[in-house]
């Protein structure tokens, strides 16, 4: 399991498709109380963190965090925006490859000659969210072919029924990253396996709660960054409640089970090997966890039909 960890949730930017979006202002983790959540990963042999925001670098005490962690025995990742250069540079210095990957993400957005710099120095990782109208920004494009650069294209998340103007279909991300991973071999994709299962794990519905958790500044713990705002699936809190009972939340009982595949787009190539998409997604935006995800039946069917269908769901659209 590894556990996906938000130090804060303050951000220098608004990003439309920022999966936080309307998230109530939680003050920053302490270092002292990360500490404490460090000991209790660690006491529970879980090898990986993932520190996630917000924009981690506006935690003061970042590094303190990644020092703590990796000293508890924790493989640490961060995924910043890359507007703290200066902050990312020390990191890198800090903290050598193996204890510590970071990710910039480039959205389209204009990219400054220090931040390409940085990129092309200390070789991060980069990555973006892919949509309907661009798939892989410019400066990506500029930056792909450097050796040593690696690129995640992540597959966007939808919070309510206006993102679905913005999402690609998973069938056709999942076409367009394999021809371009024909070009780039250095090229991954970030989808969560609620469509396509890894092979250790075909029998789950979702990793939520079985290959990860993911955890708030205050130390609420939920099975997935997706449903922070639905009280209904918080686990508990694991500065104050043991881990092991969280894990045994009544809530993770659907994601830890999977019958068959919903979607009723049956002709999809997909659809024998699909989970049915994210049900966090199709709570958010169809108010149940069991609909097939919106993000494909609004890519595949015509408007009025996929209308229909979120309308007979959720009445939210």
């Amino acid at each position: 399991m590894y556990i996906q960890f938000f130090p804060t949730f303050r951000c220098n930017e608004t990003c439309s498709f920022c999966f936080n979006r309307g998230i109530s202002r939680i003050r920053d983790i302490s270092a002292v109380d990360f500490g404490k959540v460090a000991d209790v990963l660690a006491g529970e042999g879980i090898e990986e963190i993932d520190f996630l925001g917000g924009e981690p670098t506006c935690h003061p005490e970042l590094t303190a965090l990644v020092e703590t962690a990796c000293n508890n025995g924790l493989r640490a990742s961060i995924s910043s925006n890359g507007s703290n250069v200066r902050a990312l540079t020390g990191l890198s210095h800090n903290f050598e490859g193996e204890k510590l990957t970071i990710g910039i993400s480039l959205n389209g957005t204009p990219v400054d000659d220090e931040l390409v710099s940085y990129i092309l120095e200390y070789r991060p990782l980069i990555k973006s969210v892919c949509n309907r109208t661009r798939f892989m920004p410019e400066t990506v494009q500029r930056l792909i072919g450097h050796p040593g650069i690696r690129y995640y294209a992540i597959f966007m998340d939808a919070l309510q029924p206006s993102d679905l103007d913005s999402c690609l279909p998973f069938p056709q991300y999942y076409r367009r990253l394999n021809k371009l991973r024909k070009v780039h071999r250095n090229v991954e994709g970030v989808y969560c396996s609620c469509y396509l299962p890894d092979t250790a794990h075909e029998d789950i519905r979702c990793p939520a709660g079985t290959t990860k958790l993911s955890v708030m500044p205050d130390g609420s713990v939920y099975p997935c960054y997706l449903l922070f705002q639905r009280p209904e699936f918080r686990l508990g809190n694991i500065l104050s409640d043991d881990i092991d009972r969280i894990c045994r939340h009544p809530a993770l009982s659907f994601f830890r089970n999977f019958e068959r595949n919903h979607c009723p787009e049956t002709v999809c190539e997909l659809h024998g090997k699909c989970r049915g998409g994210c049900p966090a997604v199709s709570l958010m935006v169809c108010d149940d966890l069991v609909a097939p995800d919106p993000r494909c039946l609004y890519g595949t069917r015509n408007l009025t039909s996929c209308r229909k269908t979120l309308t007979r769901n959720s009445g939210l659209v």
